[in-house]
């Protein structure tokens, strides 16, 4: 077994409302884990929980064109129209004709 601070990849452990905890098979196939296999289990602090995640915010930012102000009316348009077609009688979202 290797240490933690030496493991590349992280598993998400779920600890039930009975104290058993489960891990997905598929995170243990991942690293190669065996049915059978022995498993310590190593909590760690709020500040080391911390330094494993990673914001997403703003991860999109500047990866495509700013759509100028009449883009955006047209886009918002057509959301609107869609919204309300769907919503109209006999739209696909009509509850009268289910």
């Amino acid at each position: 077994m290797s240490p933690a601070e030496r493991q590349s990849e992280v598993l998400d452990l779920v600890i039930g409302a009975d104290g058993s905890g489960s891990v997905d098979a598929a995170q243990l196939a991942r690293l190669g884990v065996e049915p059978g296999t022995h498993l310590s289990v190593v909590p760690i602090g709020p500040a080391r929980a911390a330094e494993r995640r990673r914001s997403v915010r703003g991860a999109l930012a500047g990866s495509g064109p700013v759509p100028s102000l009449e883009d955006f009316d047209v886009a918002s348009s057509a959301a609107a129209r869609d919204a309300a077609d769907r919503y109209r009688d006999g739209g696909v979202w009509d509850t009268s004709t289910r």
